[in-house]
């Protein structure tokens, strides 16, 4: 099985435990959207498959079920990983491009 990531957008904000919002492909011809990377609370990153919000009848408290989940541990393993690597390149790619804008003015700047 192919899983890979086809779009991946980093959030902004240092303070939103949402780090990333991705879309990914199986085989090419299956597209999951809203895949995410989080930061847990013992700062660790994973990845959550997307969810989708319903009431509890008893307490009437919002709480969230999987939209979509694989059958075994191998594919959520894969899909983790194909996801946090997407994320860390494009993490790495933001880093490099800012890098390039601070030497541009600072060479600006300087003239």
């Amino acid at each position: 099985m192919n899983i890979s990531v086809r779009y991946m957008n980093l959030t902004n904000d240092n303070q939103n435990i949402t780090k990333g919002i991705a879309t990914i492909s199986i085989d090419d011809c299956f597209n999951i959207e809203g895949v995410t990377v989080k930061r847990s609370k013992e700062d660790k990153l994973y990845v959550q498959l997307p969810q989708r919000p319903y009431y509890d009848r008893e307490t009437q408290e919002k709480k969230y079920k999987n939209a979509c989940y694989p059958t075994n541990k191998e594919v959520r393993e894969q899909i983790s990983e194909v996801v946090l690597e997407a994320y860390y390149e494009k993490l790495e790619e933001r880093k490099n491009t800012r890098q390039e804008n601070d030497l541009q003015e600072d060479e600006e700047t300087s003239l």
